[in-house]
């Protein structure tokens, strides 16, 4: 079967459904990383207007991955609100490199990292239920 073809090269095409769920998390977050506190803008001063500016620098994040919950709940609401995350980039980068081990199916050793990230178990547990909820009868 031929994959989908998308600009991104993401095997599944993110659509108005996840920029709409992407904004809520943003607006619950406001400005804070909702992992450790940091603050998501940062300011400069733009060189040719001496005007102070702000630029974001902040990431939503699926607790439970997108390609996991597509895999083994078909037909679940992958960008659920209680899964994503609003973190700082580079947090988002640490957690997607711990999502090896729940591609492995360790589960343990996803929730493990997660925590020592600075996710509290609960929060994977609570993602996942409102996932398998979410599924389409």
């Amino acid at each position: 079967m031929k994959k989908p073809h998308t600009r991104s090269g993401r095997k599944y095409p993110r659509r108005k459904l996840w920029i709409e769920r992407r904004d809520a998390a943003f607006a619950r977050a406001d400005v804070t990383c909702e992992v450790t506190g940091e603050d998501l803008q940062i300011s400069y001063i733009d060189e040719q207007t001496r005007q102070t500016l702000w630029k974001w620098r902040r990431a939503a994040h699926h607790v439970v991955a997108e390609r996991f919950v597509r895999r083994w709940f078909p037909g679940a609401d992958v960008h659920h609100l209680l899964n994503l995350l609003v973190v700082t980039p580079g947090k988002h980068a640490q957690l997607t490199a711990a999502e090896r081990k729940l591609f492995r199916a360790d589960i343990v050793g996803y929730k493990q990292e997660l925590n020592r990230l600075g996710i509290a178990p609960e929060i994977f547990d609570r993602a996942l239920k409102a996932l398998a909820e979410s599924v389409k009868k």
